[in-house]
């Protein structure tokens, strides 16, 4: 089995690049996944102290070469100390033989749309979110693909860790939330929906009547949370919604093409790894959502699944086994411990630690490749609990 551990940037330069980085390799790791961009965070640290560090909209955490971009230029976190963690690090791990990739977000970067606010994704009813960009965008597509070519060429990454590729939740990590409705579950998939100046002119060029599918989304929404659960005969209804269905598509083959963008600037410098599902697979149906993830298949090179959704792995490692050449796939591992007083969602996950029945039911599924989070966020009994789950394997 190989192993590998996401690590924070600015953890690794406080800590000391080399120091930690020989730490890693020494505790039997096979890679470091550095991040290179990152979302807005607050993260506390307990290695060598108690740190918390703290960035409100999310930046880039390497040297970006401005020259290389065009309308979206990167933000780059303003650190001579962070950023040069990167080189000091590409350098240190081709010495000491430690494999190293990018863990690289993707549309969730706020930054982004406060330069502009057509790049932000659009909520049926008309707000534009504080979060995230939508894919559909020729100029967000444009930078994210320049920024992953940048990070290849400089430091020469073994795998680009592609992360929030796909269409998320409609309230996907919102800062303070002021949510007080249920929003029964097919609504809440509608309401995912994105309709931004580059959502609605694919839309009208694909022939679709965009203001009735808004107006039908809107009320079926609205409808299901008054009503405190989704109205079965208007589901049904929508089922046979061929342009409705049309629409959704088109937002999935925004994320395809971003990540086939992508790989067209990065070329052979590296392997590129995202997570393959599709929120939208309940109103597409069976069979076109699997010819959707096969698309994604087709544009990667390796498969991050979800260790909180054992059903869409099983799915996505039946439709990746089908493949003349299957690709690697990887999977996530998070341990921890908390105060149950004050868990968050998260980590209430977390504190489960490894479970080997997982573990085990993911190897089953052809996984080998697991990747501890996060190298700075636990102490080294963490990650010897990690270590002994997967020497068990």
């Amino acid at each position: 089995m190989r192993t590998t551990t996401y690590c924070y940037t600015w953890d690794l330069a406080r800590l000391g690049v080399e120091t930690t980085l020989d730490q890693i390799a020494g505790e039997g790791f096979d890679a470091v996944d550095l991040a290179a961009t990152y979302h807005p965070i607050d993260a506390v640290s307990p290695r060598d102290g108690f740190e918390l560090f703290a960035e409100g909209r999310g930046a880039v955490y390497f040297p970006a070469r401005a020259e290389r971009y065009g309308a979206i230029k990167p933000r780059i976190y303003p650190s001579d100390a962070i950023t040069a963690a990167w080189p000091r690090a590409a350098d240190h791990a081709a010495k000491i033989g430690l494999g190293l990739n990018s863990w690289t977000i993707t549309l969730f970067q706020p930054w982004i749309g406060d330069l502009d606010r057509r790049y932000a994704r659009v909520m049926p009813g008309g707000g534009a979110q504080a979060s995230g960009v939508c894919a559909a965008n020729e100029d967000v597509r444009a930078y994210i693909a320049a920024i992953c070519a940048d990070v290849a060429d400089q430091f020469g990454v073994g795998v680009l860790r592609l992360e929030a590729v796909l269409p998320y939740a409609h309230d996907f990590d919102w800062m303070r939330p002021r949510v007080m409705v249920m929003i029964p579950a097919f609504a809440r998939m509608l309401s995912n929906l994105c309709f931004c100046g580059a959502c609605t002119a694919r839309g009208a060029a694909s022939g679709l009547d965009v203001a009735r599918i808004r107006a039908t989304v809107n009320a079926v929404v609205g409808a299901a949370v008054h009503a405190g659960a989704d109205d079965a005969d208007r589901t049904a209804a929508l089922l046979g919604d061929a342009e409705l269905i049309a629409y959704a598509e088109n937002h999935v083959r925004a994320s395809i093409e971003l990540v086939t963008g992508i790989g067209e600037a990065v070329g052979d410098q590296a392997v590129l790894a995202t997570n393959v599902g599709n929120p939208y697979r309940a109103l597409l149906g069976e069979a076109r959502d699997d010819a959707l993830v096969g698309e994604f298949l087709d544009a990667v090179g390796q498969i991050d699944i979800s260790p909180t959704d054992p059903e869409e792995n099983r799915r996505v490692a039946a439709l990746n086994a089908r493949r003349t050449t299957p690709h690697a796939m990887s999977t996530l591992c998070i341990v921890g411990r908390h105060d149950e007083s004050v868990a968050t969602a998260a980590q209430r996950v977390s504190s489960r630690g490894v479970n080997t029945k997982d573990v085990r039911e993911e190897a089953g599924l052809g996984v080998r490749e697991f990747t501890l989070y996060n190298y700075g966020l636990i102490t080294d009994a963490e990650v010897r609990i990690f270590r002994e789950a997967i020497a068990r394997l």
